[in-house]
């Protein structure tokens, strides 16, 4: 106590104040000084409550991981919740659609036919009736009716059997010849890059050739294929001009000449820029032309032939584009282009306007060409590889 006197005593001289300080006056200054600790204590607290208040307003929801620390400025991530884009009809919804009008107006007919009482004359004459009315052909028609005449004799047989039947019957009739496409068609394989494949699409005026080429083009590029496109139907300025709009959506290199040049020589530069730019793929666009006019299908032959003259193997693929509307006059078409040219492959396109797209199956059994793709619409996606269970379910309206 003595030396907290003394002190305290130093303290007042110091300060002017020549007093004696006693004991009372250490108890005084004691308490006062407990007095103005305990006051700045609860400053402090309240300060830091006050901190703590402002930093959890500044927290919009409990996702903040971490609180910012108090020399540090809280930063807020807002949280953004992401809206999932509605995904369009799938292919096989697509299809099914395009195909409503062969289903509903032909083949839907047909199983509506049968209601398990056996196949009597009056039955079986108008199931040959829509049956040549499906486009499908003489020959096929004959032999399936020959076969449901056996199948309908068993007990039971109603539209259910029947479609199965169908089914059954026109996928043994195709899928020989479908298992031939070559899936270099629809799928870029990097292991072949820089070996330009050459494919060379040929049709009548108006059956979607160049719109086919442009969705074609598309298809490869977006898997990363470099495609050159020879615009060779030359005597079409507007089908040029189309086509170089798809290239330019595409990504995919035009090579083009004036109005009225030779499609030969067209098609001659357009595979010589593919070869020295190591291109995937050449897409060889030609003249529309009538299968009927001898010296046009001659022209196309000297097109097909001249790009020996770059690469012997070319082209490695020969496309019809056949426009389902022309029915049984599609199986026409195929053959004349089919002894031109030897065809690889079939497009079957505008099956969405028509109720003939049965043709196919015709044209399939007849020729043993297989076809490669199959569209129904006027957009990229609506152009797809044909797969032969899909078309026939969607043909033949089964789930």
């Amino acid at each position: 106590m003595n030396s907290i006197i003394n002190i305290l005593q130093s303290l007042y001289d110091s300060a002017g104040y020549y007093t004696n300080v006693n004991e009372g006056d250490v108890y005084g200054v004691s308490l006062v000084f407990l007095i103005i600790a305990l006051s700045f204590y609860q400053l402090l607290d309240k300060g830091e409550v006050r901190e703590q208040e402002v930093t959890k307003v500044a927290e919009p929801t409990e996702q903040v991981a971490e609180k910012v620390s108090p020399e540090a400025p809280a930063v807020v991530t807002p949280v953004v919740e992401v809206v999932k884009k509605p995904e369009g009809p799938t292919w096989k919804e697509r299809l099914k659609k395009g195909l409503s009008r062969s289903s509903s107006e032909v083949w839907g007919k047909l199983g509506h036919i049968f209601t398990g009482k056996g196949l009597d004359d009056d039955t079986l004459e108008e199931v040959e009736e829509l049956l040549y009315g499906a486009d499908i052909g003489p020959t096929i028609a004959t032999e399936l009716i020959e076969s449901l005449e056996n199948e309908a004799k068993k007990d039971g047989f109603g539209q259910n059997e029947f479609k199965n039947f169908l089914k059954g019957f026109l996928h043994q009739k195709m899928d020989e010849t479908q298992s031939h496409v070559d899936p270099d068609l629809y799928e870029f394989n990097e292991a072949n890059k820089g070996k330009t494949k050459v494919i060379m699409v040929v049709g009548v005026n108006g059956a979607g050739k160049t719109t086919t080429i442009g969705k074609l083009a598309t298809k490869l590029t977006n898997q990363g294929a470099k495609v050159v496109v020879g615009a060779c139907d030359t005597f079409r300025a507007a089908a040029v001009d189309q086509l170089a709009v798809w290239c330019e959506r595409a990504g995919a290199e035009m090579v083009r000449a004036k109005e009225g040049a030779n499609p030969s020589g067209v098609g001659y530069d357009a595979l010589q820029a593919a070869i020295n730019t190591k291109a995937d793929y050449c897409i060889l666009d030609t003249a529309g032309r009538l299968h009927t006019k001898g010296n046009l299908m001659d022209e196309l032959k000297k097109s097909h032939d001249v790009l020996k003259k770059l690469d012997d193997t070319a082209p490695h693929q020969k496309l019809l584009v056949i426009d389902a509307i022309t029915g049984q006059n599609a199986i026409r078409q195929a053959e004349e282009f089919n002894n031109t040219l030897g065809l690889t492959g079939l497009i079957f396109t505008k099956c969405d306007g028509s109720s003939k797209a049965g043709a196919a199956i015709g044209i399939v059994d007849k020729l043993k060409v297989p076809i490669a793709y199959i569209g129904v619409g006027e957009h990229v996606e609506d152009l797809n590889v044909f797969k032969l269970d899909e078309y026939l379910d969607a043909l033949l309206d089964l789930d």
